[in-house]
């Protein structure tokens, strides 16, 4: 098992994951500032896994041009 903590706008949080192995593509359902989307990727790479890409349901455009290492999230619905 492996963690990370992260900040949010409102407060901080931790997740955790089993370790493993294989390709992974992460959807969150809101990106605002980015602080889960990026501790999910720092997350699932430490704990062996290959990302294949990343995607939100919603974009609230406070992140403008966010990217996670050469990930760039697509969305379903963007704001701003």
């Amino acid at each position: 098992m492996v963690d990370v903590a992260y900040d949010l706008e409102y407060g901080a949080g931790v997740l955790e994951m089993q370790t493993g192995r294989g390709r992974l593509l992460l959807i969150d359902d809101v990106l605002a500032t980015g602080g889960t989307m990026g501790a999910s990727v720092t997350l699932s790479r430490q704990a062996g896994y290959t990302l294949c890409g990343l995607g939100v349901l919603i974009d609230l455009g406070l992140a403008p041009g966010f990217r996670c290492d050469e990930l760039e999230p697509r969305s379903v619905l963007k704001y701003g």
